[in-house]
């Protein structure tokens, strides 16, 4: 009976975050942030909500709580393919907010069906730019992506990482892929940097001699 009144007053409480009144909305996150898991269930069909507002503070409730990683992370990536973009955002800077814990998951988004998905996963993983070693590999591979605006914001994500995403990159000028190796020029273009600019160089160089 206790564990129906808890769920009940979590749900009562997710309904709550859609209040027109912001210290309501503020009351009610704060409370769901005290339950812990026992509110996910219902932050998670909050993250269905018809109403934006309550979709918004169900991602980024859930970013609060944290664990179960499991749980929490996946229903967050179900919003980074909302219908309205403001929640995208928030889906997107709740993930980073959750850090390197949501990182497995992102790197899994990489290749979802939704290309809103992929994107924003990429753009999270750019933020929160660690363990490289996990990061890297699962950037570098997107690169082929068969969409443009998904690969624009690999880019993005691995010039956010800045110097430990060169050496990689250079890796992959030598690549048989044409198209990893014209995406991988155009980020080490885009750094600027001088190594960077050096081997893009040397790449053509090598081109050209063969």
């Amino acid at each position: 009976m206790a564990c129906q009144s808890e769920d009940q007053r979590a749900k009562a409480l997710v309904n709550q975050l859609g209040d027109t009144e912001v210290f309501r909305r503020t009351e009610a996150g704060e409370a769901l942030v005290e339950m812990g898991p026992a509110a996910i269930d219902a932050l998670i069909h909050g993250v269905s909500d018809e109403n934006p507002q309550i979709r918004e503070m169900s991602i980024w409730t859930l970013s609060e709580i944290k664990t179960p990683t499991a749980r929490v992370v996946p229903a967050i990536i179900t919003s980074l393919a909302d219908p309205e973009e403001t929640v995208r955002v928030v889906g997107s800077v709740a993930l980073q907010n959750i850090g390197e814990l949501a990182v497995p998951y992102l790197i899994d988004a990489l290749t979802a069906p939704s290309a809103d998905i992929r994107l924003n996963a990429a753009y999270a993983l750019g933020e929160i730019g660690k363990p490289l070693d996990t990061i890297m590999p699962a950037l570098i591979k997107a690169l082929t992506d068969t969409e443009w605006n998904v690969r624009r914001l690999v880019v993005r994500a691995l010039i956010r990482i800045g110097t430990p995403a060169v050496d990689p990159l250079i890796q992959a000028l030598h690549s048989p892929d044409q198209d990893l190796r014209r995406m991988a020029e155009r980020a080490l273009n885009d750094m600027g940097t001088v190594q960077a600019l050096r081997a893009i160089t040397a790449a053509k160089r090598r081109s050209l001699d063969r």
